[in-house]
């Protein structure tokens, strides 16, 4: 009977260590917000380097695989979907 209760308060405070540190989580992201200059540089930055990216998978050098391409072309995307996520979050 002893682990029981004993296993119950350690739940209990595992519990309450979560919520706190969520708690503690929500309010450090409430205080800290970019301002719009900062998301404008961020997303340009991103956009341009999923343009370069996207533009060097293809135009450099043609006897890369047809499957790294591809990749950097996706590296690409996903470099530019990152920038929008950083201009509307």
């Amino acid at each position: 009977m002893p682990s029981e209760n004993m296993s119950s308060m350690l739940t209990n405070v595992k519990n309450i260590s979560n919520e706190t540190t969520t708690q503690h989580i929500q309010e450090q992201r409430k205080e800290y917000e970019d301002c719009l200059s900062c998301r404008l540089i961020g997303t340009a930055t991103f956009w341009g380097l999923g343009t370069y990216t996207i533009y060097h998978s293809y135009a450099h050098n043609p006897n890369l695989s047809r499957g790294f391409r591809l990749g950097l072309a996706f590296v690409g995307i996903g470099f530019i979907q990152i920038g929008f996520y950083r201009l509307l979050r």
